[in-house]
């Protein structure tokens, strides 16, 4: 959790001048003397020593040589001060446009209080600070720009606020920091690992949002389920990391669970189809639905949800009853509502038939 927060005043600040004024007592040194032996005039170390000039390159090199205290010490000791007291004027360089900002991601600001990733009990200005610290940029104006450079499955029906979409981008690189993924994703294991899926998929019980990136930390993914918020109608994220692993995030906005395992074998397909091999980072939106890219990651979650030659066999015969479908789904070691929400997506049967036995998934918290 980003904990940053001052309590004290700049006025309580210790300038290095007290320092020279501490050595020059101990030493019973005068200003004159040691101005003479640092090499620089008395008025000038007479305003460092009351906080009114910084100690310069020269100033420290001369002390050396007069005081016997290296110049790197009186270089550090400046720097440091400098450092406290820009740290304590942060709050002055908060902009009237973030504030407003503040007000837009709401929704994402509260999520993360709840969750103590930040502090909760802030002024305006410090939350902004805060917000700063957490999501990495220096203005919260910057979150819009950071936006685009995500990697997306949105859904093209809702509104997209940039500030959100980008504080939500920055969480899930935030989250995904601390990665439990050891192992490179090897192409080779994609048959094994889609095998292991299917049977999480079809005897996971309990939180399964919590128990999945166990699984795909084996192969390489840091897979996490995230919050959705409005503005930011996301379905996914997945970007390629240096190491040789990818970070998967997944939201459950859909709710059906035929939505997010399609979802996570779709965004599956971009890794195995060496989509993100160009570019660390993949844009995957509704608009982009008909690019060939996304044709094939859809073909690949197809295939690798139900075998294709099979599925067309399970057509032709034309028999969509509850029974007939769940056989086939069994067949296929996937869970009758993949198989449901196949039909359904291919306009076989009806969007309202036997929507009720595909569940829904939802946050326990």
């Amino acid at each position: 959790m980003v904990t940053k927060r001052h309590g004290i005043s700049p006025d309580l600040l210790i300038h290095p001048g007290e320092t020279i004024s501490d050595i020059l007592e101990e030493r019973s040194l005068t200003q004159k003397e040691l101005a003479e032996r640092a090499g620089v005039s008395e008025p000038f170390l007479s305003d460092v020593i009351r906080g009114k000039k910084d100690i310069s390159k020269s100033l420290a090199m001369g002390l050396e040589y007069a005081l016997g205290v290296r110049s790197s010490f009186w270089l550090n000791l400046q720097a440091n001060y400098d450092a406290e007291l820009l740290s304590l004027q942060e709050e002055e360089t908060v902009q009237e446009e973030e504030k407003e900002v503040l007000k837009t991601i709401h929704e994402v600001v509260r999520f993360l209080k709840k969750n103590s990733l930040i502090p909760k009990d802030l002024t305006e200005k410090q939350e902004i600070l805060q917000l700063r610290y957490f999501f990495k940029v220096s203005s919260l104006l910057g979150l819009r720009r950071l936006a685009p450079a995500g990697a997306f499955r949105m859904s093209g029906t809702a509104a997209v606020n940039n500030d959100v979409l980008g504080a939500w981008l920055c969480m899930c690189k935030v989250l995904g920091e601390n990665s439990n993924s050891l192992n490179n994703f090897d192409a080779t294991k994609t048959g094994r690992l889609i095998g292991e899926l299917k049977g999480f998929m079809c005897n996971a019980k309990g939180d399964i949002i919590r128990a999945l990136p166990e699984l795909l930390s084996q192969y390489g993914i840091d897979f996490s389920v995230v919050h959705n918020f409005r503005g930011a109608p996301v379905h996914g994220y997945i970007e390629r990391e240096k190491n040789g692993t990818y970070q998967m995030v997944l939201t459950i906005r859909g709710s059906y669970a035929d939505i997010f395992w399609f979802s996570l074998f779709h965004e599956l397909g971009h890794i195995v189809n060496g989509d993100l091999n160009r570019t660390g980072r993949l844009i995957d939106t509704d608009a982009a639905a008909n690019s060939e890219r996304e044709t094939r990651a859809d073909r690949f979650a197809e295939d690798a949800l139900l075998d294709p030659d099979s599925y067309k066999e399970f057509i032709k015969k034309g028999d969509y009853s509850l029974t007939a479908i769940r056989n086939y789904a069994k067949s296929q070691s996937v869970p009758a509502f993949i198989a449901i929400g196949r039909l359904q997506k291919d306009k076989l049967i009806p969007w309202d038939r036997f929507t009720r036995y595909k569940p829904k998934y939802s946050w326990l918290q």
